[in-house]
């Protein structure tokens, strides 16, 4: 299968890097300087947890051409950044799928305006970090040599085809466990209002650390976590295969408030929330306004995801 990884950042650093070791064709695209990088010096990733250094030489290209042909396009980039690169993907006839990887509040009709739904499908990747002078910091499980935490994938209508199999077998003979779910659009949702408001969170006290001390905000956090899933519960989407977002239904607050400050207080806090919140500032706002379009359609009032969401600066 030959492959293209649209988006050089963390993820398709990490994913590219794993599906090239397992053999497969693969080629990154990148842009302006961080294209000449990796030309240079190749995909540069360092595990925060075991500290451990990956350099690893491989193809790379700065555009995506009308007459390319690739048989899947695993495109990883952040949500306020999709728009730019649909005219380019639909100018394309020669690719056989698309996965989009990724956050999503709004559903996929913004990208089905442009790509024929046969040809798309929709994913999330496992694990966090960020990107910085062309260096690729990640976390990809909760904690050291735990387990890869998997990615999420699902078609636009539910189905389960040979793609889909196809696309599975893939990431999990690169050692990438695979999730797949019918109701992806349902599970993009509420995955955006349990993390959205970490952003806030996060922000609001400035380090990951801090906002393990720090109760209160916590307590805000989990109320505007089941505020954005009375949102959705109300105009009619399945509630998400994630166990995570079940706890905040079962488990009493303070029990909550406990296993979140031990969360909070770790590496994996501050590589996959804390590196991110301060990298894409822009892709949580985008996200917000989402998510209040989808509010404004319910008469809900949700005044902690809303005090979360005000601490995101807008430049």
């Amino acid at each position: 299968m030959k492959i293209l990884i649209f988006g050089a950042g963390p993820f398709g650093s990490l994913y590219a890097y794993l599906l090239h070791k397992a053999g497969n064709d693969v080629t990154v695209l990148a842009r302006n300087e961080h294209y000449k990088f990796l030309q240079e010096s190749g995909v540069v990733l360092i595990n925060e947890f075991t500290q451990e250094k990956i350099i690893e030489k491989m193809k790379v290209v700065d555009s995506l051409g009308e007459d390319d042909s690739y048989d899947l396009v695993i495109v990883l980039m952040r949500k306020n950044s999709i728009k730019n690169i649909l005219p380019v993907l639909s100018n394309n006839k020669n690719i056989q799928n698309i996965l989009f990887m990724g956050n999503n509040a709004l559903g996929f009709d913004g990208y089905l305006n442009w790509l024929p739904k046969e040809k798309v499908l929709f994913g999330f990747p496992g694990g966090g970090g960020s990107r910085i002078n062309h260096i690729v910091h990640y976390v990809d499980s909760e904690k050291p040599h735990g387990k890869r935490l998997p990615i999420t994938i699902g078609e636009v209508d539910g189905e389960i085809r040979e793609r889909t199999r196809q696309i599975q077998n893939l990431f999990e003979t690169s050692g990438v466990p695979v999730n797949i779910v019918e109701e992806m659009d349902s599970w993009l949702k509420y995955h955006v209002a349990f993390v959205h408001p970490i952003g806030g969170a996060l922000l609001k006290c400035g380090d990951n650390y801090k906002l393990a001390k720090d109760k209160e905000i916590i307590r805000t956090y989990i109320r505007a976590v089941n505020e954005g899933s009375k949102v959705l519960k109300a105009l009619g989407y399945k509630k998400s295969y994630n166990v995570k977002l079940k706890f905040f239904q079962w488990f009493p607050e303070a029990l909550l408030i406990k296993i979140l400050t031990q969360v909070f207080n770790s590496k994996f806090a501050e590589v996959a929330m804390m590196m991110h919140a301060n990298a894409a500032k822009d892709e949580m706002i985008e996200l917000g306004n989402e998510f209040k379009t989808l509010k404004n359609q319910t008469s809900i009032e949700t005044p902690n995801l809303d005090e979360l969401i005000s601490c995101i600066p807008s430049n």
